[in-house]
């Protein structure tokens, strides 16, 4: 098992140059700057399943959880009130467990809900912080959390700088959920079982609906693939400066994509989740498909990519006009990944397996 540090004492040992970059693609979020505390201020319906059976009666008594950092949780009963980090929050939610509050990403630049957020209701929770490290510690206190979950990417405990640890661990324990390198439906059985903990019933109606959907969703992405054989696959992010070549042990969705019989391309020198390739250098990988970052924040579109790089346009790729979205900040649910997953057998469907000669 990992040694797990804060995000602000990990990246701290990062080249300076390459920190907020790095963080934002290989870690999911914003452009963040070192954390500073700030002591003050499947289906897109966004209703929890909560109201089908998804929470299971109040229990008393003893309750214990273990934590992917090996640290055990223990509290004189089930925490009812819980403050999760966007990507559970969502994950929960799915699970029928609605915290009452969240921090990190939760509106996108044009006042929309963020992918990241998932079908939480925003006008049920009170946000507490929406960028790197932020808590509003008075929200936070007033909301009186049982516990508070967040996510880590091996080392990196994320959205809680090393700083902010032990003040935020006098108001409720933190529970950390690790993502690195984790498929995408361990990722969601781990979600599960704390989400079980906390009450949520996983035989209920609406889990296992969602469930029989993700599935069949990948079942689709496996027919899709052995129809097309030998199609190559490079899943990357293009920004003004370089070209980052995904690495799918780094990243649970383009693992899972590999699982499910992906041909990925793979980076012979990644670093933080990511190869790091001058435009100069960036006809190095070919493939037939391309799924490129559909992040705002940073990041460039195909089109854009086209128009100022030839390299991009090299790609053969692109020259046949086979490049679709990598949609990143997908929460690691059934409800939400489904919907990933069917688009991925349609772009696989699409492809050509021929254009890389």
């Amino acid at each position: 098992m990992p040694v797990f540090r804060s995000a602000s004492a990990a990246v701290n040992s990062a080249p300076a140059a390459d920190l907020g970059r790095r963080r934002f693609l290989a870690l999911g979020g914003a452009v963040a700057a070192t954390g500073l505390l700030a002591a003050c201020g499947g289906s897109d319906d966004r209703k929890s399943p909560a109201g089908e059976g998804g929470r299971a009666a109040a229990s008393r008594g003893p309750w214990s959880f273990t934590d992917d950092r090996g640290e055990k949780i223990d509290l004189p009963a089930r925490p009812e009130r819980i403050v999760a980090q966007s990507h559970p929050a969502a994950a929960l939610w799915d699970f029928g467990i609605e915290p009452v509050g969240v921090f990190g990403p939760q509106k996108g630049a044009d006042g929309e809900p963020s992918p990241q957020i998932g079908n939480v209701d925003p006008a049920a929770v009170t946000s507490v912080g929406t960028n790197f490290g932020e808590f509003q510690m008075e929200k936070l206190i007033a909301l009186q959390p049982d516990l508070i979950v967040t996510i880590a990417y091996g080392p990196m405990i994320w959205y809680i700088p090393e700083e902010v640890i032990k003040k935020i661990e006098k108001i409720a324990p933190i529970a950390v959920i690790q993502l690195m390198g984790v498929s995408v439906p361990d990722a969601v059985k781990r979600f599960g079982e704390l989400a079980e903990a906390l009450g949520a019933d996983p035989a209920s109606p609406a889990i296992t609906r969602a469930k029989s959907e993700f599935e069949a969703a990948a079942d689709a992405v496996k027919k899709a693939v052995a129809a097309r054989p030998g199609l190559s696959v490079a899943v990357v992010s293009g920004t003004k400066e370089n070209l980052f070549v995904a690495d799918p042990g780094f990243h649970g969705d383009v693992k899972y994509f590999e699982q499910l019989g992906l041909e990925i391309v793979k980076p012979a020198k990644p670093e933080a989740g990511f190869e790091s390739l001058s435009w100069e250098e960036a006809g190095r990988y070919k493939a037939d498909l391309i799924l490129e970052d559909a992040r705002p924040e940073g990041g460039l579109t195909s089109a854009q990519l086209g128009a100022a790089y030839p390299t991009w346009k090299g790609n053969p790729a692109v020259r046949a006009d086979q490049v679709v979205d990598w949609q990143t900040e997908t929460p690691f649910t059934y409800q939400r990944f489904t919907k990933v997953l069917n688009d991925l057998a349609t772009a696989v469907t699409k492809a050509d397996a021929g254009v890389v000669k």
